[in-house]
């Protein structure tokens, strides 16, 4: 355990608890740790412990009463804490750049809190549906810069919450709260943890309500797809007399997306989609948003003019609309700062590969809650810690696990997760076998033993 916690993995995660923990829980969590990172295929609070051998001085029901109750009242002191890790390794006035979207994680058990049936739109870009029976997580990511590839990045997660359906809030006596009110809730606690800092927020089409982005926080902007059905209109005119009542909140109607995208004027060659046309335009969406200028660019394509892509299912939409609070991006950066937010879906796959992301078998929510968090505030340490070793080798050769992978340019998680194991291997912390090679067989004789016939 003491060459676990003082090693180079154990010193940037052991600091995120100071102060948060009292001695047996101190104790517990370094054990988590340890057994987590050297999990492979199987990410079960289980084989932690039992990777550890911590099963000799304490029971696994001991570590979820841990992470159920001192860790789940805590877990956003852990989040403040890895978000101050992380800012420093921003450079001071570059934007900090958030994802938020919500993952369902399939589970056909019964009886267990929070689970439930839950519909989705399976990407915006699809305009599909689907029902899960599971876990349905709200999750934050930001994107770490890396100075060693300009324009390239890894991610890192910022914060969890589980989402619970209006039927089944009430049963557990807690109150509703939808995804958009709990991505608010995430983006109004990184803005309190790092204040000064610009923020930026990017989500799909479903996080475009009321609940989400009405009133955000003066550093925080927030960037995602816009409906092609919702209704703008201009700033509202000055007046040039003193009119009764009160004044105007808005101006003249300027109309939807879709009606916006039958006129052929004022359109421009989209930057990376050959065939497709943008126009951008500036408004106020006073449904949502009211008095607040939005920066929005329009995309329409021909519809009989698609070449299928490998791996492509359906034709892209014929006409996308995207918004941001943030009027001075241009239309390529705007485009450019939605598409990045596709890294929010390759987390979530690393996580439920490397991390264990609702691969828990417990039943009860707090329980739930608190493997979760502790799992991915660990992926957030384990990343940080790669980021400085990696910006300061001077080789580093990136096809080492995958060589097949010519075209890789920047390291990817499966980098972070083997090079984390290699670092515990190098200073001695390997797993503890189940049981020992001595006790393969039994000897023990029966009882009653009959004796042999002569």
């Amino acid at each position: 355990m003491d060459t676990f916690v003082h090693s180079s993995c154990g010193t940037m995660g052991m600091p995120l608890l100071h102060g948060l923990f009292p001695a047996p829980s101190w104790h517990t969590f370094p054990s988590l740790a340890w057994g987590w990172a050297l999990a492979t295929a199987r990410h079960t609070l289980t084989t932690s412990v039992w990777l550890t051998g911590a099963t000799t001085v304490k029971h696994v029901a001991r570590c979820y009463v841990f992470l159920g109750c001192p860790l789940y009242n805590r877990r956003w002191h852990l989040w403040g804490a890895v978000l101050h890790l992380a800012v420093q390794f921003v450079p001071e006035g570059e934007v900090l750049r958030v994802s938020v979207d919500d993952t369902t994680k399939k589970n056909a058990a019964r009886h267990i809190e929070g689970l439930d049936r839950d519909r989705h739109g399976a990407g915006a870009a699809r305009q599909a549906s689907r029902t899960l029976r599971g876990f349905n997580f709200v999750l934050g990511v930001m994107r770490m810069p890396l100075t060693r590839w300009p324009g390239h990045s890894l991610s890192m997660p910022v914060g969890l919450e589980l989402s619970l359906n209006p039927e089944r809030a009430p049963t557990l006596h807690l109150p509703y709260r939808s995804r958009s009110q709990l991505a608010r809730a995430l983006l109004d606690f990184l803005t309190e943890q790092v204040p000064g800092r610009p923020i930026r927020s990017l989500a799909d089409g479903g996080y475009a309500t009321k609940d989400s982005v009405r009133q955000v926080p003066k550093a925080a902007h927030v960037l995602g797809r816009f409906p092609i059905s919702a209704t703008r209109y201009t700033g509202p005119p000055k007046p040039t007399t003193t009119p009764r009542g009160a004044p105007r909140k808005n101006g003249a109607l300027i109309g939807a997306p879709k009606t916006l995208a039958q006129p052929s004027k004022g359109w421009a060659p989209h930057p990376d989609d050959a065939g497709a046309e943008v126009q951008a335009w500036g408004g106020l969406w006073h449904a949502v948003l009211p008095g607040r200028l939005l920066r929005g660019v329009v995309v329409r394509r021909e519809a009989t003019r698609w070449l299928k892509k490998p791996g492509q299912r359906k034709p892209p939409p014929p006409v996308e609309a995207f918004c941001s609070t943030e009027v001075s991006l241009s239309i390529p950066d705007l485009l450019r700062e939605y598409r990045d937010r596709w890294a929010v879906a390759i987390t979530m796959r690393d996580a439920n590969a490397f991390d264990g992301l609702g691969h828990e078998q417990g039943r009860k929510r707090q329980r739930l809650v608190g493997v979760t968090t502790c799992r991915w505030v660990l992926a957030a340490a384990r990343t940080l810690w790669c980021i400085d070793p990696v910006e300061r080798s001077p080789s580093l050769n990136l096809q080492r696990y995958r060589p097949w992978d010519t075209q890789k340019v920047t390291p990817s998680q499966r980098d972070v997760v083997w090079a984390c194991r290699e670092a515990l291997h190098e200073a001695g912390i390997c797993p503890i076998p189940r049981f020992t090679p001595d006790l393969a067989e039994n000897h023990q004789e029966p009882e009653n033993v009959f004796p042999l016939a002569a």
